[in-house]
């Protein structure tokens, strides 16, 4: 065997080794929010990581940060139990959170989630990499890193979840699949154009057609006046040569 076929079939072994590695984890994202519950309460808290395809994680640890709107340092990092075991969804949570909706977090959330903010989920071995973010309202700084998606800043009571890879707004759904809810961006709302502005109603006055005092209808009723004293003057004038013919 020659060494260019050795260089070749040992660059195809790396490769075929490491594929495996890098698919087994790249699927996890964030997939619902929730800040607060109906009554407007931020203890009631959930962060959801879903995983559709069930993957092993074999790179651990996996860990969760959360930012600010500004970006930054993360306000608080959260370690995972991922790791060689299949997961396909992985719960942050408040106590008030788990007993409101009935499910067993696998992390306690302690730091409350702001009501615009962005999470991560990231593999801390070797180099760390973000695998996954996700950012909800009104962002300042985007964190660098990893595939970053964005969505509404949910109003109380409901969350922003993961549907069809758009993130709409709907009815919580913590360790369950997420429902078709409403697309709602953070943006500022569309402003009425003005009313159109009426033409003038009439045409104004051509030069050379001025205006008299008294005149109401655009200068009209003078040529009027004048065409009919004129008719009147011709009618007399043919019935006097009319008359003065008889008399001959």
């Amino acid at each position: 065997m020659s060494i260019r076929t050795s260089l070749v079939a040992a660059s195809v072994m790396v490769l075929a080794s490491a594929t495996p590695a890098l698919a087994a984890d790249h699927l996890m994202k964030v997939g619902e929010v929730m800040l607060a519950n109906s009554g407007g309460s931020p203890l009631v808290q959930f962060l959801e990581l879903e995983d559709p395809g069930g993957e092993p994680f074999p790179g651990p640890p996996y860990i969760v940060e959360i930012f600010s709107a500004a970006g930054g340092s993360p306000l608080a990092t959260y370690s995972t139990t991922l790791g060689n075991a299949n997961a396909t969804r992985y719960i942050l949570a408040t106590p008030q959170a788990a007993t409101a909706f009935g499910f067993t977090a696998q992390t306690t959330l302690t730091q409350t989630l702001p009501t615009n903010g962005q999470a991560c989920f990231t593999r801390m071995s070797g180099t760390p990499t973000r695998i996954h973010c996700f950012a909800w309202g009104t962002i300042i700084t985007i964190v660098p890193g990893g595939t970053m998606n964005n969505g509404a800043s949910p109003p109380d009571g409901m969350s922003v979840q993961r549907v069809n890879n758009t993130y709409v707004v709907a009815a919580p759904t913590p360790n369950a699949a997420n429902s078709n809810g409403t697309p709602m961006v953070d943006a500022p709302p569309m402003v009425d154009a003005p009313p159109p502005i009426d033409a003038p109603s009439a045409t104004p006055d051509a030069p050379g057609n001025p205006v008299t005092p008294g005149d109401d209808d655009d200068g009209c009723s003078v040529r009027s006046g004048a065409s009919w004293f004129g008719l009147v003057m011709l009618a007399m004038l043919l019935l006097v040569r009319r008359s003065s013919k008889r008399k001959q």
